[in-house]
């Protein structure tokens, strides 16, 4: 299962969040313009507990529109967010890559780019090697002259 957000996700996410904070503050808002007249300890514990439970949510609503655009950020640098799209200028440089990228198979299966042997700093390197291989079969044979004869 792919853990990435769908753009629709993220998305409806913003707006949830959004609408979140937008409902807790307008609910702060209204606790505190009613009228008080300070009769009562419990009426002025309710307000102070509903203005604490909103605020909190309040609080809650901000720091997950903080951790959305975290997240948008991290899939933007590391990941598939296309918050752009293509433009022209991509779309000529998706088509040059792809006909560049056909060009290289049709060449490596017509046999144009397979490596060959008769390079030419090769070719000089294998005559070099057999002509070498020679002298090193009698400086071996002279190696082991020596060797007789110290004995």
């Amino acid at each position: 299962m792919d853990s990435r957000p769908t753009a629709k996700e993220l998305f409806d996410r913003l707006e949830y969040d959004v609408s979140q904070l937008l409902q807790r503050f307008e609910n702060i808002v209204a606790i505190a313009a009613k009228k008080f007249d300070g009769s009562s300890y419990v009426d002025a514990a309710t307000e102070a507990f509903q203005i604490d439970v909103e605020s909190t949510a309040l609080i809650r609503a901000a720091e997950d529109l903080l951790a959305l655009s975290r997240l948008m950020k991290e899939l933007w640098l590391f990941g598939p967010l296309d918050t752009l799209g293509e433009d022209e200028r991509d779309v000529q440089r998706r088509e040059k890559l792809e006909e560049d990228v056909k060009a290289i198979q049709e060449a490596l299966e017509g046999g144009l780019l397979m490596p060959s042997l008769d390079l030419p700093g090769k070719s000089e390197k294998s005559e070099d090697l057999g002509q070498s291989e020679k002298p090193n079969a009698q400086d071996s044979e002279q190696a082991e002259k020596p060797e007789k004869t110290e004995k």
